[in-house]
């Protein structure tokens, strides 16, 4: 795959979780897809119900590409987040404002599809936004 190719690939996936498709998922997501977190399932079909809780917590998901770099098969990017909090979050009931939050992922392509996954992100400022009256 090109550079190109290889942020597309990223694009897709992102384009795709933000329009309500995650069944769409596996055609950018391997099937044995890895979350590097601890409270994450491995999987196509975990990533499809996260992204699905995801939706049911924030509506309207927009998330713009600050930065996206490619390195060998590894795409590493670096994203604002922007929703309203329609359903109960961390604790948090519904506030129905609309707040954002940055983090940084990376991913590993294998074969043409997205196999890995890391991230950081910044939820003290979300929290803050939700916890602001």
């Amino acid at each position: 795959m090109t550079t190109q190719e290889k942020k597309q690939l990223v694009i897709t996936f992102l384009d795709l979780m933000t329009t309500g498709q995650s069944d769409q998922f596996e055609q950018v997501l391997a099937e044995n897809y890895h979350q590097h977190k601890p409270d994450s399932k491995d999987g196509l079909a975990s990533i499809q119900e996260q992204t699905k809780q995801l939706e049911s917590v924030f509506a309207d998901v927009t998330v713009t590409i600050d930065d996206l770099v490619v390195e060998d098969d590894k795409v590493v990017g670096r994203f604002t987040w922007t929703g309203t909090q329609v359903g109960p979050f961390m604790g948090i009931p519904a506030t129905h404002k609309r707040v954002s939050w940055s983090g940084t992922d990376w991913w590993r392509i294998e074969d043409g599809k997205l196999v890995e996954h890391w991230d950081n992100v910044e939820w003290a400022s979300l929290m803050q936004q939700l916890q602001a009256k």
